[in-house]
């Protein structure tokens, strides 16, 4: 558990120097581990297939799987209580993520290679989608 809190706590630091807007992605993954509803592997794993996360009623983040209309999705939407509360650029996104495998493989390498092999693929996922 103690690896588990530091590797969140460097996180945080790690998101926080990139001065994007990270904070509802921060506390929905925060929650999701903390709370035992996932693990990082399996949140970021499922991110990758474009299916976004509820850490419970009305607590969530959408992806693209996540809307009737696939081919809408421009942005990555956080919400508490069903309202959305933020959105951030799905470039953002994606490279926010990256910054998570790469914090949770150092912490954990024992999983780091299906953890980086999902970040690759979430960022292949969305590159086609918004070529740099």
């Amino acid at each position: 558990m103690m690896a588990c809190l530091s590797w969140l706590e460097k996180l945080k630091e790690s998101f926080a120097s990139t001065g994007l807007d990270y904070e509802d992605l921060y506390e929905l993954i925060e929650a999701s581990i903390t709370r035992k509803r996932t693990n990082f592997p399996a949140f970021i794993n499922e991110a990758s297939k474009g299916v976004g996360f509820s850490v419970g009623e009305g607590h969530f983040y959408s992806l693209d799987q996540d809307w009737d209309d696939p081919e809408e999705f421009n942005e990555v939407s956080f919400f508490l209580g069903e309202v959305e509360t933020s959105s951030i650029p799905l470039l953002d996104y994606v490279f926010l993520m990256k910054i998570a495998a790469d914090v949770y493989s150092d912490f954990f390498p024992e999983e780091r290679d299906s953890v980086l092999s999902s970040a690759k693929k979430l960022e292949e996922r969305y590159s086609k989608r918004f070529p740099v």
